[in-house]
């Protein structure tokens, strides 16, 4: 029988994959999860690099909306992401070639520019260089830009609970319809909606009915995080087994962790990388310091308390303490 990650991932970009066929473009689709259950680790660890992976690489962005405080700014991030990530050698050419003098006009005159509806704010571009940005304009980098969103891209919007106040959710889920809407793209929106109170719940759950296509639950087991993050750590954007020196602890480490129940991928990270930095430190370890640190660990993260292992003899006994307490 399949995991949840291992359905969401086959249904996704699996053979015949919802995101890989044409039946997908200009659609909302929904990933929910709940806090810290891994839905950002298994979308750029899984989802992301199969989309990357091979010569039928389908193009992808992820836009993080954690601060962010308009709509301008986070359409100004989409296009210059997807600007900055344009491969000139493998799009088509397209439009008509803007002659020097129009540059100058348009650089020496407006901060911004609207291309198919999509405002660009030239202030951004490549550091304020307004010869680099005329010599992307002389390149049509802008039009192949517009060309990237219509050959059915991918935009992932991940954070969504954590946008400003300052965003109105209708507002928000009109640009992201719009988006679709304009150009062909597919947009993934990756959240928690259980956080939502009040009249934001009110509106979201009123706008997500009439924006998104396709809702889907992200809800590993504890195992089945784990192994996503013992295994699928990227370490310096190389394939790199970060938690090698852990692999024959591993047994033991997943153990623990199901014993507290806690679902939380920061949590795992942070008990993983402490346990190498153990490791290399070459301190005392076995299976009963093993479980102490990993104790030690979630108590801490999760509670600000921190374990003492007192005894005398074969009598041991535990104290917990307030780690603000003097």
């Amino acid at each position: 029988m399949m995991s949840n990650q291992e359905r969401l991932e086959e249904y996704l970009v699996g053979a015949n994959g919802y995101l890989k066929s044409d039946i997908s473009n200009g659609k909302v689709i929904m990933l929910s999860g709940k806090w810290g259950s891994g839905k950002t680790h298994f979308w750029k660890n899984k989802i992301q690099n199969i989309l990357n992976n091979g010569e039928k690489k389908i193009p992808n962005n992820y836009i993080s909306l954690y601060g962010k405080t308009s709509i301008d700014e986070i359409r100004n991030e989409v296009f210059l992401k997807i600007f900055e990530s344009v491969d000139s050698s493998k799009l088509e050419e397209k439009g008509t070639k803007l002659a020097k003098n129009t540059i100058d006009l348009i650089v020496s005159f407006i901060k911004s520019i609207d291309i198919d509806g999509v405002k660009i704010d030239l202030s951004t571009v490549s550091d304020n260089s307004f010869r680099q940005l005329e010599k992307f304009l002389k390149n049509k980098k802008i039009k192949k830009t517009v060309e990237y969103l219509n050959k059915s891209a991918i935009i992932c919007f991940d954070d969504f609970e954590r946008k400003s106040k300052d965003i109105d959710l209708n507002d928000l889920f009109g640009f992201i319809t719009q988006l679709t809407l304009n150009f062909d793209c597919k947009v993934v929106i990756i959240l928690n909606d259980d956080v939502f109170e009040g009249e934001e719940k009110k509106i979201f759950s009123n706008v997500k009915e009439k924006s998104v296509s396709k809702f889907l639950k992200y809800e590993p087991s504890i195992e089945e995080l784990f192994n996503l993050i013992f295994f699928g750590r990227k370490e310096d954007n190389k394939k790199k087994f970060k938690y090698l020196k852990l692999r024959k602890y591993r047994q033991i480490i997943l153990k623990t962790i199901k014993e507290t129940e806690e679902l939380n991928a920061r949590i795992y990270i942070q008990i993983l990388d402490n346990l190498v930095e153990w490791v290399d430190k070459k301190q005392e370890i076995n299976d009963d310091v093993l479980r102490c640190l990993i104790f030690v660990n979630i108590n801490f993260v999760l509670f600000h308390i921190v374990l003492k292992i007192c005894g005398i003899g074969n009598l041991k006994y535990v104290i917990l303490k307030d780690f603000n307490d003097t």
